[in-house]
């Protein structure tokens, strides 16, 4: 099983929140091979404002589930 966690990216500004796939089983790395602390996920502002740089996805991370679901015939 799977979750997503968000981050601050700060490569981009303003900053904006990136999001990484992460087993549930183990939460310390990312699929991308990021290594994520606890302390380091980003509870999102529910209200979202126009002006705001929109969230993004790990595309890493995104490419090796749809590599599982292909590989499963899903």
């Amino acid at each position: 099983m799977y979750e997503m966690w968000a981050e601050q990216d700060p490569a981009v500004s303003p900053p904006a929140v990136v999001w990484h796939v992460v087993a549930k089983d183990d939460a310390s790395a990312s699929l991308c091979g990021r290594f994520l602390e606890p302390s380091q996920r980003v509870v999102p502002p529910g209200d979202t404002d126009s002006t705001q740089v929109p969230d993004r996805y790990c595309d890493p991370c995104l490419l090796t589930v749809r590599e599982a679901l292909a590989a499963s015939g899903r």
